[in-house]
């Protein structure tokens, strides 16, 4: 169960460079305290890899707080839509930086705010943003709730390679599945195995560090499939399962080009409007 992969092809990589003419795309990754350095070690390669197949990526950061000396969508979300969506665009010309913006007190309003717009969460989202092909949204399972409630995308769950109680990344995926209705992709990182380096014993299993990193693997892999039949069980699917090995820079494009096949991707509308609104007016980041 452990390879379970959605199925790719190899013109993918062509099919989303062109996101201009499909509009916004909005991905999602899980943010949790205790995973935080595994999910960001994932999220801004992941990142980084979107842009080189093209996209022009803005990270909302649900992990953050927006504050007076680090303002971010709260402070967008004060604008008016047409003011804003002049002023926020991309001007990332290389590929390893990463525009992001804190975002976590934004994200709770926004619910309201597209109520009052009239829009459902995503479309109200575009609204605000110009000039940008992919939103990437880091936030808590009970943040992106709201957001995601009939959309259809998958987050990304990141399970960190010493994870040894899984429960919590369970507790995440029914949240998600129950209240959002949405399935996730789980990224199973795996630690190096150091088999090139120096051996050490582990005294208190009488073996070479190497055989208890092998066994811990083990172990893993069977936790990880358990996690995949409770929620076969109880939710209903199981959820795509990929691997991210130390150093494949392969796993991590199977995942870029995976997580943009499920992303929710929102139809291009006029911008003719936005674009008349004189600079002076216009919200920078």
């Amino acid at each position: 169960m452990l390879e379970r992969r959605s199925p790719l092809h190899q013109g993918m990589a062509l099919h989303v460079s062109d996101a201009s003419t499909a509009g916004l795309r909005v991905l999602a990754v899980l943010h949790s305290a205790s995973g935080a350095v595994a999910e960001q070690a994932v999220l801004w390669p992941l990142c980084a890899q979107l842009q080189r197949l093209g996209q022009k990526v803005l990270v909302l950061d649900g992990s953050q707080t927006e504050s007076f000396h680090a303002p971010g969508l709260a402070q967008l979300l004060v604008q008016h839509a047409w003011q804003a969506q002049a002023g926020l665009r991309s001007a990332v010309a290389d590929s390893q930086s990463v525009a992001s913006l804190p975002a976590r007190q934004g994200l709770r309003q926004f619910k309201a705010l597209a109520e009052d717009m009239g829009l459902d969460v995503l479309s109200a989202l575009q609204a605000y943003v110009r000039g940008f092909t992919t939103v990437l949204i880091y936030a808590g399972s009970e943040a992106l709730t709201p957001l995601l409630q009939g959309q259809g995308l998958q987050p990304l769950l990141v399970v960190p390679p010493d994870a040894e109680n899984l429960i919590d990344s369970y507790r995440q995926l029914k949240h998600l599945a129950v209240f959002a209705g949405v399935e996730c992709t789980i990224a199973a990182l795996e630690a190096p195995l150091n088999a090139d380096g120096p051996q050490k014993y582990d005294w208190s299993r009488k073996q070479t560090s190497l055989q208890t990193a092998q066994q811990n693997a083990q172990t893993r892999l069977q936790r990880l499939n358990a996690l995949l039949q409770c929620s076969q069980r109880h939710l209903g699917d199981a959820p795509v399962l990929m691997r991210l090995r130390w150093r494949q820079s392969s796993d991590l494009h199977q995942l870029t080009l995976h997580m943009l096949k499920t992303a929710c991707i929102l139809p291009a509308h006029s911008q003719s409007a936005a674009a008349a609104v004189p600079e002076s007016l216009a919200w920078s980041h």
